[in-house]
């Protein structure tokens, strides 16, 4: 099944999935594994690194010039030629452009370049007026990586590969993250999976066989550990022979539990009758989480969608990026807001920059990802349903996870297609994307829909040719009582809004005691307040002490009248 690409000029090159093609540290052996990184593979003259002939291997060294920083920038003639000489030379992004500072280090004797990113994740690397004339690799990592390894490349501990894994080890079994089936959601709301066969998981994937020798009785094994305890445990039929170059899917038995609770940890491994010459590729290890959200994304320790691998964005405008839900049970549930981090782009502040959150019921004839037709017709009945809008306050949150309350919450109903969508017109502004987990294959064996987006040719789309990985959103989900909250729900109108200071909120008529709470737009409480109301009593309230920004206001009546609304604060 084909996977659809928005054409992008931003679009990242080649990060995680380029044929065999890794950036990989081989040791020190507590550092050892593959990186994430981007590499310039279209300046003119850099090697064809799927080639194994063009493959190296080597320890790395700081590249330095003679600037005042203490990480070379790489920008002048490098003065430890002699050190680097044969070595991969590592440089720091920064104040001149990407294919000087590998000139530089090809001058000196470098085989190969790693930048290490300044400001997060990697990114594309422009050839700039020397890129035609380098002639050896050149990758980028993240910035927390390069920290990572600063001190061990120093010491002269780190030795690198960059290059095809393929036909670079005797044994060499291998999977992929983009080729493993996951569960079809990363994190699952607790309220739709309570009972035996309200959910269940499809388990497999594909083995590669990326060594130089055929390898006999190929097997594919699945765990899963919940609490410590493993509750799934299954190992595959062994294939007879899997022969060089080759590779072969193995399904497993579907996992099923009883009920489901907090965070289960899944783990694959393949092995043959043949000693493993380099084990750090063959195993995939992912999560599911049961709780209060909605992601693709694995959750991190936080509880909240892992994020900040890399950023992504379609187009040269505005775009969204949307999860999809649709479930049995789903009338068990209400949509409260929705987690995103973002950035805006060559490190400007993000303070200003407007997120929006939106759910739509998605009423076209889909059911299932091969029933889509992206651009001529299946996202014609998309109806908005709530929204919420999140104003980044400062510099700081720019990449971190930040909370966008609906403006009301949504109740869902059963069977009904949705899509929670995290959108911005600027141009300029980038949303999180793992490579934690990739959905591709589960899409594959399961027709699942996971996650789409929207460019701003008006189009919608799946799937990406050069990325591996999905967006890093959630969706929080509360118990459904909707049915209630109509009957007793009043609206409250406070004004002035927006406001500088202070807010008036006219009480319609209720009496007596009262609670207000106020949220920000991360939904943490910032105020609680116990008031005694009657007649057609006028309430201020003083914001002088809240930062500007969105909040979120719920009053509610002792007699059982509720009210929620909000409240732009301005400074």
């Amino acid at each position: 099944m084909k996977r659809t690409l928005l054409a992008s000029a931003v679009a990242l090159a080649s990060l995680w999935a380029q044929a065999q093609v890794s950036t990989m540290v081989l040791q020190p052996a507590d550092l050892a594994g593959p990186l994430n990184f981007t590499i310039a593979d279209d300046w003119g003259a850099t090697p064809d690194m799927n080639d194994p002939l063009n493959r190296i291997q080597a320890f790395t060294v700081i590249g330095r010039d003679n600037s005042s920083t203490a990480d070379s920038l790489g920008c002048e003639a490098l003065v430890n030629g002699a050190e680097v000489a044969g070595k991969i030379a590592m440089i720091y992004r920064g104040a001149c452009n990407f294919s000087q500072k590998a000139m530089n280090a090809q001058n000196a004797g470098a085989i190969g370049v790693v930048i290490i990113n300044n400001n997060g994740a990697p990114v594309g690397m422009g050839a700039g007026a020397d890129g035609p004339q380098i002639t050896i690799p050149v990758v980028m990592i993240s910035q927390g990586d390069g920290a990572d390894l600063h001190d061990q490349v120093v010491a002269g501990n780190v030795e690198m590969m960059i290059g095809t894994i393929a036909g670079m080890f005797a044994n060499n079994l291998a999977m992929k993250t983009e080729a493993t089936v996951i569960p079809t959601q990363a994190a699952r709301p607790a309220q739709v999976s309570t009972t035996s066969g309200e959910f269940s998981t499809q388990l497999g994937g594909w083995v590669y066989n990326n060594g130089n020798d055929a390898q006999a009785n190929v097997t594919l094994k699945a765990t899963v550990t919940h609490n410590g305890s493993t509750v799934y445990d299954e190992t595959s039929t062994p294939q007879a022979s899997l022969s060089s170059g080759d590779s072969i899917y193995i399904a497993l038995p579907d996992f099923s539990q009883n009920g489901y609770t907090g965070r289960y940890e899944f783990t694959y491994s393949t092995q043959s009758d043949q000693e493993e010459s380099f084990d750090i590729d063959n195993s995939y290890s992912t999560t599911l989480s049961f709780d209060s959200l909605l992601s693709y994304s694995p959750l991190n320790s936080a509880g909240l969608p892992s994020y900040g691998s890399t950023y992504y964005r379609s187009g040269t405008g505005g775009f969204q990026a949307c999860s999809y839900f649709k479930d049995a049970n789903a009338s068990r549930l209400m949509a409260e807001g929705m987690y995103a981090a973002a950035f805006r782009s060559a490190s400007a502040n993000i303070s200003g920059t407007l997120l929006k959150a939106s759910t739509y019921a998605w009423n076209d004839e889909v059911d299932g990802f091969s029933t889509i037709s992206f651009n001529t017709g299946s996202f014609q009945q998309l109806q908005l349903l709530v929204e919420g809008e999140y104003i980044f306050n400062d510099s700081s949150e720019a990449g971190q996870m930040v909370y966008i309350p609906f403006f009301e919450p949504a109740g869902l109903q059963d069977n009904q297609k949705y899509l929670f969508c995290v959108s911005t017109v600027d141009a300029d502004i980038y949303l999180s994307f793992t490579g934690d987990v990739d959905y591709n294959e589960t899409i594959n064996q399961t027709d699942a829909i996971s996650t789409l987006f929207a460019g701003d040719d008006g189009n919608w789309y799946a799937g990406f040719s050069d990325l591996v990985g999905t967006w890093s959103m959630g969706v929080l989900m509360k118990d459904n009582q909707v049915g209630i909250q109509d009957v007793n729900r009043v609206e409250l109108t406070p004004y002035p809004n927006p406001t500088a200071n202070s807010i008036s909120i006219p009480m319609m008529g209720q009496s007596g005691k009262a609670t207000v709470q106020v949220y920000d737009n991360k939904g943490a409480k910032v105020a609680d307040r116990q008031v005694t109301v009657g007649g057609n009593q006028v309430l201020t309230m003083d914001l002088g002490s809240l930062d500007a920004g969105l909040y979120t206001f719920k009053v509610d009546f002792e007699g059982g009248a509720h009210s929620s609304f909000r409240v732009a604060l301005t400074k």
